[in-house]
């Protein structure tokens, strides 16, 4: 008979070995609860390959039951193409002895749901032995949409890195139509369009300033409300718009009835939040949409754009008041004495004739003083306007300015004085233009401002004369500055001889 003490040992023992094996219960289940809650499908097969462990993320991820799944193959869950090579994948890592392998070294692989959808995921694997049997487990995990945002970004990227090249191309253009023609053609590059256009506004009609190809119109073509309705409403909401076919919309233009226009998008080119004009873009490929991001992309190209086209129009508009006169709209003195000093330059380097002319207003003063500042201003664009009609095109007019230094000329807008340019001129010709000009002024009419006896503002014709005087180069001419001094005094004698009249250095 055994002794207490010897049951008491047996009774420990037991209780401890109950205990062990409550442990090995309890772990089981905590083992069974990560497998079912994990976010990560988790797959364990046999060394048939067979399905043994198939957990609930699993399920999501391939669509079949874990009823459904345990028991198969493994190859239920791959693309046909890929199943004989994966067996002996899985084979090769049995034999390696190796206890994983990690999702960097496996890559990217592709897996088949229920539907046969095939679609991109990671894996890392391990396998161990249990009771003298081999198992294997995989961890995988969906990156399709991990994948279609590294695509996106990539291509955000590409997008953005081919703006900044755009955005360098057009700080190099100052020429509003090279500047304009190249946006359209970038942007045809960088959205993949088959068409684009910039239409810009002009006395209430949009014009078609730049395009990519010679149809479906001519540079220059306007259209009034009715006839480009997408781009007007761009125009005057300041919003895109986007249209899926454009050759089934019911307000599609009639210019373009000869065009393939499917997908297309109109985008505002704002300013401050003002509309300057419209960007325009077409694909011709049936059923192939603008995305999301193109449009975003072509937002961000008619921002750059309009900040191009501003920038340019501001430069330009600096250099007009650099080289204008404001009130008569001809060249200011400074422009004038550029372009004259390379043509006196050119003439003197070839050898050919060059005459320049000062016109000088007969008693101006006493016309400001008569009638005021405003009448003496309508002379001034009155007199300008008559010389350009009377000489050739290829002469240079300018207003001169006034007496004084010749570097003393910024502002200097209020004088009675223009300078001409004559290249290509003797001084015979020269006379009979001057001649031309006097006598045109003579006839002319000039309907001036002026306020009645009772106040009231009126009209007024008066007449005026000039006196003009003529340099050409020869032997003795130093430069521009000393041609314009001997018209100068040659001016200064046909006032002496009494006023409206012509003379010419070293011959009157």
């Amino acid at each position: 008979m055994k002794t207490d003490d010897i049951l008491l040992d047996e009774l420990q023992s037991l209780r401890a070995e109950l205990e062990r094996v409550k442990s090995e219960r309890d772990l089981a289940n905590v083992q069974a609860g990560i497998f079912a809650s994990a976010m990560d499908a988790i797959i364990v097969i046999d060394e048939m390959q067979n399905i043994v462990h198939f957990n609930g993320a699993a399920e999501k991820v391939f669509g079949y039951s874990a009823d459904q799944a345990l028991g198969k193959p493994l190859d239920l869950l791959l693309p046909e193409r890929f199943r004989a090579s994966h067996r002996r994948h899985v084979s090769d890592f049995a034999e390696t002895g190796r206890t994983s392998r990690a999702t960097h070294q496996l890559g990217v692989l592709s897996g088949q749901r229920a539907n046969g959808e095939v679609f991109p995921l990671e894996i890392s694997i391990s396998q161990t032995t249990v009771g003298g049997r081999k198992f294997q487990a995989a961890i995988a995990r969906e990156v399709s949409a991990r994948q279609s945002l590294e695509k996106l970004i990539l291509q955000q990227c590409d997008s953005l890195n081919t703006l900044h090249l755009i955005t360098m191309g057009l700080l190099n253009r100052r020429d509003i139509a090279d500047l304009l023609q190249f946006i359209v053609n970038e942007a045809a590059k960088l959205l993949e369009v088959s068409y684009c256009e910039i239409l810009m506004p002009h006395e209430n009609e949009l014009v078609a300033q730049a395009f990519t190809r010679d149809k479906p119109f001519q540079s220059g073509t306007r259209f009034s409300r009715a006839e480009a309705l997408l781009s007007w409403q761009v125009y005057d909401t300041g919003k895109p718009m986007v249209l899926d076919d454009y050759s089934t919309w019911n307000f599609r233009q009639k210019i373009y009835e000869g065009e393939k226009f499917h997908a297309a998008a109109a985008l505002p080119l704002l300013v401050d939040c003002a509309c300057i004009g419209v960007l325009g873009i077409t694909r011709d490929v049936p059923g192939y949409k603008f995305t999301e991001e193109q449009i975003l992309t072509a937002t961000r190209l008619a921002d750059i754009a309009a900040l191009a086209i501003e920038n340019s129009r501001l430069y330009l508009e600096v250099k007009r008041l650099a080289t204008t006169d404001e009130l008569t709209g001809v060249p200011n003195r400074r422009s004038l004495m550029q372009v004259g000093e390379r043509e006196v330059q050119r003439a003197i380097r070839y050898n050919r004739p060059f005459s320049v002319m000062m016109v000088d207003i007969d008693h101006f003063k006493r016309i400001n003083d008569t009638w005021g500042h405003a009448a003496g201003d309508v002379v001034l664009r009155g007199v300008a306007q008559e010389i350009h009609r009377q000489i050739r095109i290829l002469d240079v007019m300018g207003r001169y300015g006034g007496a004084g230094d010749s570097e003393n000329i910024i502002g200097r807008f209020g004088g009675e004085e223009f300078g001409l340019l004559f290249p290509e001129t003797t001084p015979q010709g020269a006379r009979v233009v001057a001649e031309r000009i006097r006598a045109a002024l003579e006839a002319a009419l000039f309907s001036v401002p002026r306020a009645d006896e009772t106040g009231r503002d009126s009209q007024s014709d008066i007449h005026i004369t000039a006196s003009i005087g003529i340099a050409s180069l020869d032997s003795r001419t130093d430069g521009l500055l000393d041609l314009f001094a001997r018209a100068d005094q040659a001016l200064y004698q046909a006032k002496e001889a009494g006023r409206n009249r012509v003379y010419a250095a070293g011959a009157d």
